[in-house]
């Protein structure tokens, strides 16, 4: 405890140390005058000794966090409904093609993730909960199916990628020791050569002999058992598809030669070319494009068909007359805004097109009614005189054919009305059929005729025969596809 005595104030320490003899001449020493301190330090900046304000522990973010896990939501939430779109796509387009077909182990697979997604995104369930439901669904198992459709689900969402199977990625079990007569030849190889057998001169005998004997053997097993399952495949299911019936079958030799022409052909071809295949009626891309010649290639305008049987069809008229309408014409106007266009169509299916009421044979049924095309009425030159031709029965109940009323006629009615095919009538209209050939016309035959007899003269082949007296007898028009005048005359008459 310290007591009021030990405390001294100001004044007196100062006494004291001006008692202590020769420490105030020190300590005056030790401390700079004014002019000391001007000329061997600098000046002190003002705020020496002042710290700098302490960062705040809170500060104010451009975006709040609540906003920021929102738009986080957002964008999980349009990621997943994209997913579950795509995979509606999948599942229900025809052009998909799973392993092993539908209705397989990767069909399944595609549903479940369908069912979790659809139960996430439009029922709002939790993720593990509708991976287990849907796995439950579709025939996995509860637990370790659920984790497998999560799996799935995250690569699906992430790549777009269904699982694949793992069948046939597995180490197989069967070994060629397992063949009673491998091990066989073995053993005999290995007693024959027990003084001096090694593992080098094993594998040389087993990689070099015995393997490259066994296998020409097993080819020959397997080639005989694949043209015998050609055999039956073509016997018993393509030929009763097709209403063939050949008797006595197909050989075994034949089916050989098929499976040998099978695949791949070689051929000959040039430095840094490919080799050219048949175009056949599969699967292939279609594209009707338009170019323009001020702006070039015109994207928007063009038309793309997967085609084949099982996929989009195939081009034909009816297409390009939708694509003319919905596509071209609109893109040609945006870029052309009040100007005409003068379309310049080339090597298309748009030449055949044809309305639907067109005058066409192969739109006609033999027999009256049923499904066939209601073609236009027609008109026909009988001697001097028009005479019109309706293609749909009248509604008159006079008529014979009374119950095919405002039904198309087909060919047998047409060809009736004017031919009952009996001999008299056909000894009748032979004479004017024979009158009816103009002068024109048989001038024009006599000079073709005497234009082949001249080719043939001159030692020339069918073929060049034919090409000579086609330059007489075609008329080559610079516009494309030009309709004569005489000829658009006459339809207008």
């Amino acid at each position: 405890m310290v007591s009021d005595n030990e405390y001294k104030s100001d004044d007196d320490s100062e006494s004291l140390i001006q008692d202590i003899p020769g420490f105030s001449a020190a300590v005056e020493g030790a401390i700079p005058t004014d002019s000391e301190s001007t000329t061997a330090h600098p000046p002190l900046p003002d705020n020496f000794g002042i710290r700098d304000s302490v960062p705040q522990k809170r500060r104010k973010l451009e975006v709040s966090v609540l906003e920021t896990r929102a738009r986080q939501r957002e964008a999980r939430q349009k990621e997943w409904s994209d997913a579950l779109d795509a995979i509606k796509r999948l599942n229900r387009s025809r052009k998909t093609e799973f392993q092993a077909g539908r209705h397989s182990l990767q069909d399944f697979r595609a549903r479940a993730i369908e069912s979790t997604l659809v139960l996430v995104v439009k029922r709002n369930e939790k993720f593990v909960p509708a991976s287990r439901d849907a796995a439950a669904a579709h025939g996995f198992a509860r637990e370790w199916g659920s984790r497998a459709v999560r799996k799935w689900v995250r690569v699906w969402i992430e790549k777009r990628e269904l699982p694949a199977s793992d069948l046939g990625s597995h180490a197989k079990v069967f070994s060629l020791f397992s063949d009673p007569v491998i091990r066989a030849e073995i053993r005999s190889f290995l007693c024959s050569n027990k003084w001096s057998m090694d593992p080098k001169k094993l594998a040389k005998f087993l990689n070099e002999e015995m393997l490259p004997k066994a296998a020409k053997e097993y080819m020959k097993d397997i080639d005989s058992e694949m043209a015998r399952g050609l055999k039956k495949y073509i016997e018993q299911t393509l030929f009763p598809r097709i209403q063939l019936k050949v008797k006595g079958g197909i050989s075994t030799e034949t089916c050989r030669r098929l499976m040998a022409n099978d695949g791949k052909k070689k051929s000959w071809v040039l430095d840094g070319e490919q080799p050219i295949w048949h175009k056949g009626p599969g699967r292939g891309l279609h594209y009707s494009g338009v170019i323009c010649s001020t702006h070039g290639h015109l994207e928007a305008a063009g038309e793309i068909l997967e085609y084949g049987k099982n996929y989009d069809g195939y081009w034909n008229g009816e297409l390009f007359i939708k694509q003319l309408k919905e596509k071209i014409i609109p893109v040609f106007e945006e870029f052309h805004p009040g100007k005409k266009a003068l379309f310049l169509i080339d090597n298309s299916q748009g030449h055949s097109a044809y309305a639907t009421d067109a005058l066409l044979t192969n739109r006609m049924n033999f027999n009256p009614g049923g499904k066939q095309a209601r073609l236009h009425d027609t008109w026909f030159m009988k001697g001097d005189k028009k005479v019109n031709q309706s293609m749909v029965f009248d509604l008159n109940p006079a008529e014979p054919y009374h119950k095919y009323a405002n039904q198309p006629k087909g060919m047998k009615v047409y060809l009736r009305d004017h031919c009952d095919y009996t001999f008299d009538t056909l000894k009748v209209n032979l004479p004017h059929v024979m009158k009816s050939v103009d002068i024109k016309t048989i001038r024009r035959w006599e000079l073709r005729t005497r234009r082949w007899i001249s080719a043939y003269r001159d030692g020339l082949g069918a073929k060049d025969a034919q090409l000579r007296v086609r330059q007489f007898s075609s008329r080559k028009y610079k516009s494309h596809r030009r309709v004569p005048e005489t000829l658009a005359s006459q339809f207008d008459s």
